[in-house]
């Protein structure tokens, strides 16, 4: 797949009026995906990085990091503790995605002039993808940056990087590596774009080398566009004495179960799994991205010989924990 070539690298990237980005805060620092970001800000050596906690949380960060504790119910807090930033990255779990609305009100009274949003996944400019109940929150997020924009008051950046593809290969959603078995969704054959969590980071970094060329707009980076069938076949080939389980989904049907029991109220949390399935492995729901910026952010794309090291490395390993 060819990067973007509409967009060209500009002198000034990196830089709010003429001045580096040097200072950035980061909210959800402590999730999976927020721990990656943060160690991959922090080797760049380029950022003085600030984590916004909870009051009641308590956890350790290296030393350069400054922590500010903060109450996310309240403007007033979050605004205090963004003065001087330059801007804002939220890595907010899926529970809490709404309570950006009140992030972005208070970037915006402490002058932060770039925010990105809790995104990193599916491509919601994509409007299959953007009408599924799962993703209507993140929708009515990216709406309310989209007019603070247009209005001047901030601008945003969009990362999109389909599944998690380590974190989705040791947790079994894409194969199971070590129950040796697969559920293959609308056959398995489509390929679909999948991102290392440290690649997310250096995305990151890459949005804040390039601010001028990623200002309001959608992201798209990728390590590779796989099928969940060539992801068995590596499997196989990897464990040539075991005999796999392969079963069959169909995420139409999925779908619809899914919105049927949602229409009864049930509280299932495997209906909003039914609908991550639909947009992952659907057809038309735009998970195989079709241009990427990874050209534009410095990142190169995965081989398949880097694939099969990866699945090697994790096979035998616990599943992870994820916010």
């Amino acid at each position: 797949m060819n990067s973007q070539s509409s967009l060209k690298k500009l002198s000034s990237g990196g830089d709010i009026g003429g001045q580096p980005v040097k200072n950035i805060a980061l909210a959800g620092a402590t999730g999976t995906l927020g721990t990656a970001i943060l160690q991959t800000l922090l080797s760049s050596g380029d950022f003085f990085v600030t984590v916004l906690t909870q009051k009641t949380f308590d956890q350790d960060f290296p030393p350069s990091v400054k922590v500010i504790s903060i109450n996310y119910e309240s403007g007033d807090s979050i605004s205090a503790a963004l003065q001087g930033q330059d801007v804002l990255i939220s890595c907010l779990g899926t529970a809490a995605i709404a309570k950006q609305r009140l992030l972005i009100d208070a970037a915006i009274a402490a002058n932060i002039k770039r925010f990105i949003p809790s995104e990193f996944g599916s491509d919601l400019q994509n409007l299959k993808a953007r009408s599924l109940p799962n993703y209507r929150q993140k929708a009515a997020i990216e709406d309310y940056l989209t007019d603070r924009s247009r209005e001047g008051r901030m601008t945003y950046t969009l990362i999109y990087n389909g599944a998690f593809l380590d974190w989705a290969i040791k947790a079994g959603l894409l194969i199971d590596l070590r129950g040796h078995k697969v559920t293959l969704y609308d056959g398995g054959d489509r390929p679909v774009s999948a991102t290392r969590l440290s690649t997310v980071g250096k995305a990151v970094v890459g949005v804040l080398n390039h601010y001028d060329e990623t200002a309001n707009r959608a992201i798209y980076v990728q390590d590779i566009a796989i099928s969940q069938k060539r992801l068995l076949e590596i499997a196989q080939k990897l464990t040539p004495e075991e005999t796999w389980t392969v079963e069959t989904a169909d995420t139409a049907q999925m779908e619809a179960e899914a919105r049927e029991q949602l229409s009864k109220g049930s509280s299932d949390p495997r209906i909003w799994y039914a609908f991550v399935k639909r947009a992952g492995f659907g057809d038309g729901y735009g998970s195989h991205f079709q241009e990427l910026d990874n050209d534009l952010l410095g990142i190169p794309e995965m081989t398949e010989g880097e694939i099969e090291s990866l699945m090697a490395s994790l096979m035998g390993q616990d599943d992870p924990s994820f916010e």
